[in-house]
């Protein structure tokens, strides 16, 4: 077992990932990198080497990554400023000797992705390739928690679904899937070099199909309706949603930290097809079933997004 480090460490994902490691993985073989080591004291108090890191301060990196032979990277939430900021999570590997490099990406990317966020995934994975260090992209589809908590569950309140998505597919992911492929991954990383794995759900839907599935499961009608981008921007004003991501604003009612801009470019990539995406991934890398997003939503069914329980 190679020296791993997870590299934001304390967010949602790293917390799962991390839970599944220390399964198989000693504790002297992994560190927890994050810019708040206080929501970790759990694991530093079980002997885990717990060290600050902030992508935009790259010292910090050089400490936290020096040693390590696998780095789990997981994408910051700074838009348009996690381009810089990976390239520096980048540079401070090459130095501190890392050999291989598995970065969570998106769905979907493509140069000519609308989405915000893949913009910042698809340059980041040019540079990843251009490193000269191993890499595996985990390419991941929009989570089935998201659709759950974030969409559904206020549509279920009013009986209305209206976003910019059109009629576009995609295939959600439930979050101990991403978990579990990312483990599996970082454990073996040789097994894994140069791969790009889309992780998905089991199924395609679009979202007159996930309104339907949302009405059967909170039994109550919710009726979707396509709405242009302008309209889906105009109505995150109205709420007071900020356009602009910025790190210090408050979390949103339904528990994210997500301005409108991304969203709204995120409802544009799934009108256009670029969130069309099916694989098999999930089960080759992990040998088990992806969960559908029937399951999730009964599973977190009413739970606040940044409330469901780090079940793995």
């Amino acid at each position: 077992m190679s020296r791993i480090v997870i590299s934001g460490a304390s967010g949602d994902l790293g917390r799962r990932v991390t839970k599944l490691l220390l399964k198989n993985t000693a504790h002297k073989d992994l560190t927890l990198v994050t810019r708040t080591p206080g929501k970790l004291a759990d694991r530093a108090a079980q002997g885990i080497r717990v060290l600050q890191g902030e992508y935009q301060d790259r010292e910090s990196l050089d400490a936290a990554y020096l040693g390590a032979e696998t780095l789990f990277l997981i994408s910051g939430l700074n838009l348009g400023r996690r381009i810089a900021e990976h390239r520096n999570a980048i540079a401070a590997a090459q130095r501190a000797g890392i050999r291989h490099i598995v970065y969570t990406s998106v769905s979907g990317v493509q140069p000519n992705n609308p989405a915000m966020s893949a913009k910042d995934h698809y340059q980041t994975e040019l540079d990843l390739r251009a490193s000269g260090l191993n890499f595996t992209f985990l390419r991941n589809a929009l989570y089935s928690e998201i659709v759950s908590s974030i969409q559904i569950a206020p549509a279920a309140a009013s009986g209305q679904l209206e976003m910019a998505t059109g009629l576009g597919s995609l295939a959600p992911a439930a979050k101990a899937d991403v978990a579990r492929a990312a483990a599996a991954v970082i454990q073996d990383p040789q097994k894994h070099e140069g791969a790009v794995y889309e992780i998905t759900g089991p199924e395609l839907l679009n979202y007159e199909d996930i309104a339907r599935i949302g009405a059967e499961i909170y039994d109550t009608p919710i009726v979707y309706t396509p709405v242009t981008p302008e309209e889906r921007q105009g109505f995150f004003d109205s709420i007071g949603m900020p356009r602009t991501y910025d790190p210090n604003m408050p979390l949103n009612p339904d528990g994210h930290l997500w301005a409108s801009d991304e969203l709204v470019t995120a409802d544009m990539a799934v009108a256009q097809g670029y969130q069309a995406v099916l694989s098999q991934h999930v089960k080759q890398i992990t040998g088990q079933e992806p969960e559908t997003l029937r399951s999730v939503m009964e599973r977190v069914k009413s739970t606040r997004y940044d409330l469901i329980e780090e079940t793995v």
